[in-house]
């Protein structure tokens, strides 16, 4: 924007404001940070506390969540997958996968089952048309998000070349697997973890951060309620207390 454009723009701004004067300001008072109340909103709540606050959000947004630990995660995945009904279900390459030994656990499944669920594991090396089509086809979505957010319920997925975008937007289930000691209270203690995180490894850093607040659903057009228009239109979070 040149300078006569710019003045123009800004002298409409003052007018609607009802500014006598026309011209940018030559000087504007900084804002005061020192009330704000996303530094001190839940700040005495107990780790139980912002727990009990995630799962009230998750009740009004129609999330399901179900509380296990590290030594049942793999069958209560297992029971999250049946509760849905089964299926294709595609899962990532994360380390987690490897810690929790998942991928042999559903290899072992898949040979037992009869045909109710099979499996697909997102691996880069396939190549991109391979593990989209694979995702697309798909009736459930496992993920490992970085954290939660109590406020909201909402967690926080990463993309990479681990764990695609895609497992958690193309099936028609999510379920997310977020332990309970990464759940903070608010937006704002979650954007400093991740600084914190990135800080220290930037190359580190994923292509894409969603933030995934419960099953998709709008109500843009005419206040008519429609889910799935944006993603999956059911999902569960696995907490997994350690």
């Amino acid at each position: 924007m040149d300078e006569a454009k710019r003045k123009q723009f800004i002298a409409r701004l003052s007018r609607a404001l009802g500014r006598e004067q026309e011209l940018c300001p030559a000087y504007v008072e900084g804002f005061d940070y020192s009330k704000g109340p996303q530094e001190t909103m839940f700040q005495d709540l107990s780790h139980e506390q912002v727990i009990e606050m995630f799962k009230a959000e998750c009740d009004k947004n129609g999330t399901k969540y179900i509380n296990t630990t590290p030594d049942k995660l793999g069958e209560t995945i297992l029971a999250a997958i049946a509760d849905w009904g089964n299926g294709k279900v595609v899962f990532p390459s994360s380390s987690e996968v490897e810690e929790y030994k998942l991928k042999e656990l559903f290899e072992q499944d898949a040979k037992s089952n009869n045909g109710e669920r099979t499996y697909f594991q997102w691996d880069a090396s396939l190549g991109r048309e391979v593990c989209i089509s694979n995702t697309a086809n798909a009736d459930i979505g496992v993920t490992f998000p970085y954290c939660g957010i109590a406020e909201t319920a909402t967690v926080v997925q990463a993309s990479d070349v681990e764990s695609g975008r895609a497992i958690s937007l193309l099936p028609d289930t999510h379920i997310a697997v977020v332990y309970t000691d990464s759940i903070r209270p608010r937006m704002t203690q979650t954007m400093e973890h991740l600084q914190e995180r990135y800080d220290a490894d930037p190359s580190a850093f994923p292509s894409n951060i969603c933030l995934i607040s419960g099953p998709s659903r709008t109500a843009d057009i005419e206040l008519v309620r429609v889910d799935g228009a944006h993603g999956p239109i059911q999902c569960t979070y696995i907490l997994v207390d350690r």
